[in-house]
């Protein structure tokens, strides 16, 4: 019988055709770049929102009694009563907590610029203006302006 033009040629007797053998090697490395990737994003969207949130929270302490209070509902289940109580003392202790913070500014400020000149002292002045910039971005970034003075009625 004749095998059809079509087909391969038939193999030569006493020949072994081997199987390859699956790579799983290159499935197992692909899962872990894709393992580590998705979780290298992930850390990255974590941070991302978490600085995004303190920033914010830093920037409008105005906010942060209802924030807190509201929190605290969610979690405590407070009567609606409890919760403008809540909200009233975090804003009466905001309130002192934003005195100390503007009576102990200026010492903050003075350190700080201590250790912009301290390190001043040790780099070039092309160096020397670059760190000015990295430190006012970084200031201007993660310490938002002191709380003005309470308006004083008359």
């Amino acid at each position: 019988m004749s095998q059809p033009p079509y087909l391969p040629p038939p193999l030569p007797p006493g020949y072994v055709l081997r199987l390859r053998r699956p790579r799983r090697w290159v499935r197992v490395i692909l899962a872990l770049v894709i393992f580590f990737g998705g979780m290298a994003v992930g850390s990255a969207a974590t941070v991302a929102i978490a600085v995004h949130r303190i920033r914010y929270g830093l920037r409008h302490p105005e906010e942060a009694p209802a924030r807190i209070a509201a929190v605290l509902t969610r979690r405590l289940d407070l009567s609606e009563d409890q919760r403008e109580k809540v909200t009233e003392l975090i804003a009466e202790r905001q309130k002192h907590l934003q005195a100390i913070r503007r009576r102990d500014q200026p010492e903050v400020e003075a350190e700080l610029q201590g250790l912009r000149q301290d390190i001043d002292g040790v780099l070039t002045p092309d160096q020397q203006a670059k760190w000015h910039d990295m430190f006012d971005d970084a200031i201007a970034f993660w310490l938002p302006p002191p709380p003005p003075p309470p308006a004083s009625g008359p």
